[in-house]
């Protein structure tokens, strides 16, 4: 301030206790390394941040190719029980033995019941 402008508004009892620095000391050193460890706080933090972005996103991935996997095997899940229920059929299971293997139905003769 200037001194006309603490002479005017009778200032000079406000200022009188105050010490005033007029530069900051070339040899000390406290602001750099707290300047520095700040610096360093911040990107520490902020690569913390970082990792733990990219590792959600790398497990929703995961997690999406998994689904992928999940539902393709369930597909394939509901095709082979179908293609199990058609091979198990009874009529094709006697159109192979009558056709392919050469077998025929029992005459009335051939057939003994054993037991009540």
């Amino acid at each position: 301030m200037s001194q006309a402008f603490i002479r005017i508004f009778g200032l000079n009892h406000l200022l009188a206790g105050q010490k005033v620095r007029s530069g900051r000391n070339p040899r000390d050193t406290k602001f750099l390394f707290s300047a520095i460890l700040a610096s360093l706080t911040l990107i520490g933090v902020f690569s913390i941040y970082i990792w733990c972005r990219l590792a959600v996103v790398g497990m929703g991935f995961e997690i999406s190719a998994a689904n992928a996997d999940r539902n393709a095997l369930v597909e394939q899940n509901r095709r082979l029980k179908i293609e199990f229920l058609q091979l198990k059929s009874p009529r094709r299971i006697e159109s192979i033995a009558l056709q392919d293997l050469g077998l025929v139905h029992p005459a009335p003769g051939q057939i003994i019941r054993v037991g009540k």
